[in-house]
């Protein structure tokens, strides 16, 4: 056997992969961003429109902002197979990474009327790490919270500091995580029982991508169950 030809084809193959889901992320994200920008458009325009004209266009609006999703986070798996994955730290405001990425879904939330509350135990943290990837975690867990909880429930969103680490808790009113479904959580391409109550899609990357990144900032996410139904992620970041 040539395993000097076998490595070069495998090379290929990965090279192969690398462009496709490059292109993926590029070209596919385009028609979806111009039909998010015509909705907001049509929706400038005061248009009256009925109650059921209402709901397919909100329905619109969660299947294009799901599609992107969706595209972000192949976007960060094909970097991290690559390896392409650079963790630069520095100190920035940890409330403000929670707060822009509360407001990136600030659309989700409104289209099904659900409510976030905040419960912060303290008024400043500052953290040492990589705010890109913090907040990219942030929005993966969050998203999962808005996506599998119904009409006008309420998700929690916690910050605590212990002696070594902030404490982001994030707590949905889903069907919660069965218990022979938990050790699937964190694997790539695995998608669970529960379903998204608006239709959205699931590749089920976004906890995989959160764990590797977690990893990479020395940080760590486990599940939290809780008494009632919904679940609580608990993510833990290094405070130095």
């Amino acid at each position: 056997m040539n395993y000097d030809k076998l490595e070069s084809e495998l090379d290929q193959i990965k090279n192969e992969k690398y462009n496709l889901l490059k292109l993926i992320n590029h070209d596919i994200r385009s028609p979806f961003n111009r039909v998010f920008a015509l909705l907001q458009l049509f929706e400038m325009e005061n248009i009256p429109i009925t109650e059921q004209q209402k709901a397919y266009v909100n329905s619109m609006y969660l299947s294009v902002l799901s599609g992107l999703e969706m595209i972000t986070n192949l976007r960060d798996m094909r970097e991290i197979d690559a390896g392409h994955i650079t963790v630069e730290k520095k100190e920035f405001s940890l409330l403000n990474s929670m707060s822009k990425a509360v407001r990136s879904f600030s659309k989700q939330l409104e289209i099904k009327r659900q409510h976030l509350n905040s419960e912060l135990t303290i008024d400043q943290a500052n953290c040492f790490s990589d705010e890109y990837y913090v907040q990219r975690i942030i929005e993966n867990v969050l998203s999962n919270a808005i996506k599998f909880s119904g009409q006008e429930k309420e998700i929690t969103i916690r910050l605590n500091r212990n002696a070594d680490a902030y404490e982001i808790e994030i707590e949905d009113c889903g069907d919660g995580i069965k218990e022979d479904e938990e050790h699937l959580l964190f694997q790539k391409f695995q998608k669970l029982s529960s379903i998204a109550t608006g239709g959205e899609g699931c590749l089920g990357l976004g906890l995989h991508n959160t764990k590797y990144f977690l990893n990479q900032l020395e940080g760590n996410i486990e599940l939290k169950r809780n008494e009632n139904p919904g679940s609580t992620f608990v993510i833990q970041l290094p405070v130095k």
